[in-house]
């Protein structure tokens, strides 16, 4: 069964790139634009695993991986952040996070972290 990788990010240059490269992998790819945007999708079908950026508007991730902890959710986060030493502090609760990633990142380095999380 095709596995799904839901992106959410607000610069849409980084969505339409990320679902470009995730989907040549042959995954599905959902996008959303904010954090409320990205709850709603997740629950409505859940994902196998989703790229979220650190800062967003409406809900942000840190404020998004919290709600869907406090729903039970157990989905694997990729978390992308222009300040990954923040991020990382900020989210190292979640046992959802399996890793947070620099921007800019490097299109191969993605590839195989997406691979490598959806293997499992």
């Amino acid at each position: 069964m095709e596995k799904t990788v839901l992106v959410v990010d607000d610069q849409v240059g980084i969505r339409l790139l990320l679902e470009e490269v995730i989907s040549q992998e042959s995954y599905r790819v959902e996008l959303a634009v904010n954090g409320k945007e990205a709850f709603e999708k997740i629950t409505q079908q859940q994902p196998d695993l989703i790229m979220l950026d650190y800062k967003l508007p409406i809900i942000d991730g840190p404020t998004l991986l919290t709600m869907l902890q406090k729903e039970g959710y157990h989905i694997p986060v990729i978390m992308m952040s222009g300040l990954p030493e923040k991020a990382k502090a900020d989210v190292q609760h979640s046992s959802m996070i399996h890793k947070v990633i620099e921007k800019p990142f490097q299109l191969n380095d993605i590839r195989e972290l997406v691979a490598t999380v959806l293997q499992k």
